[in-house]
């Protein structure tokens, strides 16, 4: 492939196969399907152009940040949609008492990426400096584009193409964000429009790819500015503004006298729609727009979905893939307080549609838990709202300098916003700040920290603009501790405890004369931290501040939060102890619960291990314990009590059975592995049988669809017959080897599974039992 790409840059084309793309139609929703602009086009371009084009969209998304404003946050590394949408929401709900009417204006530029010219997308490249190899990548990807229309099992002829980014290049996206930007640079420029200022920046442009906002605080003079630029951007890039979808939305009283007549857009004063939020004229309404509405679809969902044949483990798949998102999405992008209460009511729809308005018979917090810790990985809205403003949080502190964080920095005042994130609870927020936004993601994360009874300061509080360190806003010296790196009251310890003066002056270079600056924080330390002069430990929550806005940190979160709930498993651990007669020493318990998910790729089966290893099957016992009068004996030997081992293990109906499924594996894997009930249960065995891991893996394997024999002929009085087992064994194992496939590995599965494979070459018959 490399060579076939370096002969076109070469000839300075590309074979046509690899140009040519097929296009599916895809009738929009409540639209008229006899008419063209009702049909959505789909492209398919080929996969080896595909792989040169992230090659180049790899190169290119590393310098983009230096190059492109921060303005642009659409596709831009380290950027996020959820800033501008927290900007916007900055401007709107903190309006100022300025007579001056500011509207803010969501333009819609009419299939921007279809409309781009390229000789001005080549020309832009070049004016911002991209050299002359990677401009002759980037033509090689354009020269001579086709498509075609594909409708079912036909297609057009294929017809070049001219303008336009290509649809589903990863690189199209990267170079629009470059292309667009001249004009992102125009209107911020512009000597007469003027933005809406709050606190001390002025606030006049921002985008997401082509969804573009401008703030303007002139109206009479800034719209026919817009206006102008915009024409005169369109005649040579090809863009075209839609004035029919484009909104201009009143932010302050003075705005609400704007009439229609006055703007070339639609004026709408009850909200508008931008990046898939409602953004509605106060605050308090966000709910009612957003979440409301959401609940709703989501339980419309479940009732459609009710009927589908899904086990439970592909009803949890399903709030993954298809609830939690969008949950998601709102919890990024609207700091809005969420009662417990409203967390309970999500709870109860996903537990209905997940048990099928049964009974659960396992508790909540075990499917939540990760699938290496023997859960389902069942998502927690609450903890994942949480990770999602914690995420805010780490914002204010690490990267203060972002647009929105400078708003609701400067909405603060006798204290800051780190004071406000390391004092103790509770705190009268509204004391420092009038901000909305800030005052409710200082309620979630209250909430948050009182769910785990984190209710006293941190010893990583600032020590200056902090409400519990006044002195420090009336002695403008202690910002000079702040510039040296003394910034926070744990740089006031040492191993020992908390440092004495002179140690403190030698270590941040401080002059005697800020002896009584000392004496004055010692005693605002030693009131505030009761174990005083020890540094107190560290809180899980204290950790928590310290991670870095960077990829994948909502997860990261997520499971550090999830990581302090205590679902405790001793009561089922206890179960299996009792009826075994044994102690589960606590590596053996952690390898079955590794297991359960772990044994196979097969999601069916690991459910069937989930419900063995946490008891959810009832046996005649449990039935006679439910049901007074009910025989509690067993179905296959008649003895009592027939408990979960008894029909797992014990019965001697099921001694044959076991003694040959272990026969079997001692001669696959060359061990004699003696029937034991950890192996038979939980798919684990002895550390005294020096296995290797594939022959454990083959173990476990094995033994679950041991266990899912019996499982099959549970009510029944007759024991599971070998040949079955063997039968199973030889249908999962081409799932199995989808899995290796699927990862590039085949030969992987092959020297994992010879055993087997020559122990089945080796048979003549099943054995009959």
């Amino acid at each position: 492939m490399l060579e076939v790409f370096n002969e076109s840059l070469g000839n300075g084309y590309l074979p046509p196969t690899l140009t040519q793309a097929k296009i599916t139609l895809l009738l929009k929703k409540y639209k008229d399907p006899t008419s063209c602009g009702s049909y959505r086009p789909i492209s398919l371009l080929n996969v080896d152009i595909k792989i040169l084009a992230k090659v180049m969209a790899h190169r290119l998304e590393s310098i983009l940040p230096k190059v492109i404003s921060e303005d642009q946050t659409g596709f831009i590394k380290g950027r996020h949609s959820f800033s501008n949408i927290q900007r916007l929401a900055n401007v709107i709900y903190s309006p100022s008492p300025s007579l001056t009417a500011e509207p803010v204006i969501s333009l819609d530029a009419e299939k921007a990426f279809d409309r781009m010219e390229w000789k001005y997308l080549f020309s832009v490249l070049e004016r911002f400096g991209f050299g002359d190899t990677f401009l002759a990548w980037i033509r090689l990807l354009y020269s001579s584009p086709q498509a075609c229309i594909q409708t079912n099992q036909s297609h057009s002829k294929f017809f070049p193409l001219s303008r336009g980014t290509r649809q589903g290049c990863p690189l199209s996206l990267l170079i629009f964000a470059v292309a667009i930007e001249p004009l992102s640079l125009a209107l911020k420029s512009s000597l007469v429009l003027r933005g809406v200022r709050r606190g001390t920046e002025e606030h006049r442009v921002s985008l997401y790819a082509d969804d573009l906002l401008i703030y303007i605080s002139n109206l009479e003079t800034s719209v026919p500015v817009i206006v102008s630029l915009l024409n005169n951007f369109g005649c040579f890039s090809g863009y075209k503004l839609n004035y029919q979808k484009s909104e201009c939305f009143p932010i302050n009283d003075s705005a609400m006298q704007i009439k229609q007549e006055a703007v070339p857009f639609h004026l709408t004063h009850s909200g508008f729609k931008y990046l898939g939020i409602n953004i509605t004229r106060s605050f308090t309404s966000l709910l009612g727009a957003n979440f409301t509405p959401l609940v709703n679809q989501m339980k419309a969902d479940f009732r459609r979905w009710s009927s589908l044949p899904l086990t439970i483990a592909g009803r949890v798949q399903s709030v993954k893939m298809n609830v939690l998102p969008k949950y998601l999405y709102l919890f990024q992008c609207l700091p809005l307080f969420l009662t417990k209460s409203f967390f309970q009511s999500v709870n109860t729809s996903i537990t209905s549609f997940i048990w099928k308005n049964k009974v659960p018979r396992v508790n909540k917090g075990l499917l939540q838990k990760g699938l290496d810790v023997g859960g389902l990985a069942l998502p927690s809205f609450i903890h994942y709202y949480w990770a999602a403003n914690l995420q805010k949080i780490l914002f204010w502190l690490h990267v203060p300098d972002t647009d929105w964080c400078t708003l609701e920095a400067h909405s603060c005042h006798s204290s800051s916003l780190p004071a406000l994130v390391y004092s103790s609870l509770p705190t009268k927020w509204s004391r420092f700040t009038s901000n909305p936004i800030v005052l409710s993601t200082l309620k979630i994360w209250a909430q948050f920290r009182n769910h785990y009874k984190f209710t006293s300061p941190s010893p990583l509080g600032p020590i200056c603009k902090n409400h519990l360190f006044p002195a420090s806003s009336l002695d403008l010296t202690f910002t000079q501790w702040d510039r040296k790196q003394l910034s926070c009251f744990k740089s006031l310890y040492c191993k020992e405890g908390f440092d004495s003066f002179d140690n403190i002056c030698q270590k941040y270079d401080l002059s005697r004369s800020n002896f009584f600056r000392y004496l004055q924080i010692r005693h605002c330390v030693k009131a505030l931290f009761p174990s005083f002069p020890v540094l107190p430990i560290e809180a899980a929550w204290e950790e928590m501040t310290l991670l870095c806005p960077k990829k994948g940190l909502i997860s990261r979160l997520y499971s550090q939060l999830m990581s302090l709930e205590n679902h405790d498993l001793s009561k089922i651990k206890n179960g299996w102890e009792g009826e075994l007669m044994v102690e589960l020493s606590d590596r053996h318990w952690e390898d079955a619960l590794q297991r359960i998910n772990s044994s196979s790729s097969c999601a069916r089966l690991g459910l069937i291990q989930f419900k063995v290893v946490h008891r959810a099957h009832f046996s005649r016992a449990r039935l006679a314990a439910i049901y007074p009068g009910t025989d509690g004996s067993c179905n296959r030997c008649s003895l009592s009590p027939a408990d979960l081992t008894h029909t797992f293990w014990l019965c001697p109906r099921l001694n044959q059975y076991w003694s040959s499924v272990f026969q079997t594996l001692s001669e696959v894997i060359k061990i004699q592995i003696k029937p034991c009930p950890l192996i038979a249960i939980f798919g684990i065995s002895n550390e005294s049988l020096n296995l290797t891991q594939d022959q454990s893996d083959i173990i476990a394997f094995t033994s679950l669809l041991a266990r899912r024999r019996i499982l099959l002929v549970w009510t029944s009085a007759t024991p599971p017959a070998v040949a079955e087992w063997l039968r199973d064994v030889l249908f999962f194992l081409k799932l199995e080897k989808v899995k290796f496939t699927l990862k590039g590995s085949v030969q992987k599965f092959y020297v994992k599974w010879q055993p087997f494979v020559t122990y089945f070459e080796s048979l003549k018959v099943l054995p009959e039992v």
